[in-house]
């Protein structure tokens, strides 16, 4: 959630560059509903330029999906050029 909180920070800053401070947000939709919510509450932690988030990130990271996300990895790697 911190790059939605850093984007708050950055539609903040440039609000009060251009428009006098005001602000219209819009949410589109999303994959995960329950988690658009707490994208918006940290987009909105980032236009209030609080100092600390109010909420921990609850998909933040899932230690026992690592060993499947590396599998996933591997098994594309052969489909892509490395850079």
């Amino acid at each position: 959630m911190d790059g939605y909180r850093e984007i708050g920070r950055i539609v903040h800053s440039l609000a009060n560059k251009h428009s006098g401070g005001q602000i219209l947000i819009v949410q589109e939709g999303g994959y995960h509903i329950t988690y658009s919510a707490y994208c918006l509450h940290a987009i909105l932690e980032g236009v209030l330029d609080l100092p600390q988030p109010l909420l921990c990130d609850p998909i933040a990271y899932y230690p026992e999906d690592e060993a499947f996300a590396v599998e996933l990895v591997e098994a594309t790697r052969k489909y892509h050029k490395e850079a």
